[in-house]
């Protein structure tokens, strides 16, 4: 008579445990994007980052002499953040 009380007692943990688990294991997810944003946030207070300096480097791109349909030489600027 004392096993089937055992084995309900063991069941009945058992399914407890799992919410428990799901419970914690959800509220570890939720901190881990806590903390990803709250770094976030202090990465992009001034004064913790060095300085950046942006550098825009200017290329002429020439027209192409084989290609069927003329164009003229146009300029790109490509944006170098260092």
């Amino acid at each position: 008579m004392k096993r089937p009380l055992l084995i309900l007692c063991l069941l009945a943990t058992g399914c407890a445990g799992r919410s428990q688990f799901q419970k914690g294991y959800e509220r570890g997810a939720a901190d881990t994007v806590k903390r990803q944003y709250w770094i976030e946030q202090s990465l992009q207070k001034p004064g913790k980052n060095p300085e950046k300096h942006l550098t825009i480097y200017k290329l002429t791109v020439p027209p192409d002499p084989d290609a069927k349909v003329k164009t003229v030489p146009y300029e790109i600027g490509i944006p170098i953040v260092n």
